[in-house]
């Protein structure tokens, strides 16, 4: 359990650690523009509630997968196609990213005698 609790810590600093980088700042930026991008085309071109259409814009860039819901039409399933692909990357770079802060706030538990 303990090890855990410092695993959720170091993320949580290298979360604050990523905060002061301009990169990630732009990863954060342009994941929060997908999500609400997808968000309104679910939304109308669906006709899902908003929170149906944040929760599927989520699960697609996270390729979590759900069987609830899933795509009617042809315009909404070539958006998804295209949507996800570009999606994916992006979530992969922000994770890549705060992996990398994440370390670093290792590496600094380790040098400073914090484990």
């Amino acid at each position: 359990m303990k090890s855990l609790g410092i695993g959720l810590m170091r993320l949580c600093l290298g979360f604050c650690r990523g905060l002061r980088d301009e990169e990630f700042q732009a990863i954060i930026f342009l994941l929060g523009i997908a999500l609400g991008v997808g968000t309104i085309f679910y939304h109308f071109q669906e006709g899902w509630s908003w929170l149906d259409s944040a929760y599927f814009s989520v699960i697609a860039l996270t390729t979590v997968g759900d069987a609830t819901l899933s795509p009617t039409n042809g315009l909404s399933k070539i958006f998804t196609m295209g949507y996800s692909l570009c999606g994916i990357g992006l979530m992969l770079a922000f994770l890549a990213r705060l992996s990398s802060f994440r370390d670093e706030a290792k590496r600094h538990d380790a040098t400073s005698g914090g484990e």
